[in-house]
């Protein structure tokens, strides 16, 4: 009976340091961003508002106007239409909520 004990544990500590490991070596989600040109609707969920861009623009202010100056998405969001696809069904406040960065509304 102990070496049947022995054997789960060891199956156990295996099972551990099998997870320990894979997420070990696990990377950080990487992101891109596309800046907003606002316009006179401002509509924050018109996907051809945007331009992809390298990095946030260093014209970008921190305040808190209501319009986003970048917003940081998912590596995999590099046509317009991905960008269609993740801005489908989100709220203005959860796009706020991608960009750190606003630009004064216009």
């Amino acid at each position: 009976m102990l070496k049947k004990i022995n054997l789960g544990l060891v199956a156990l500590v295996l099972g551990f340091g099998l997870i320990a490991t894979q997420s070990a070596f696990t990377t950080n989600r990487a992101t891109t961003f596309w800046a907003y040109q606002p316009n006179q609707d401002n509509n924050l969920r018109d996907y051809s508002k945007y331009m992809h861009t390298s990095e946030p623009s260093a014209q970008c202010t921190d305040d808190n106007a209501p319009l986003p100056c970048v917003i940081e998405v998912p590596e995999t969001v590099t046509t317009q239409s991905d960008l269609q696809a993740f801005l489908a069904g989100k709220t203005d406040n959860e796009i706020l909520a991608l960009s750190a960065q606003r630009t004064p509304e216009q």
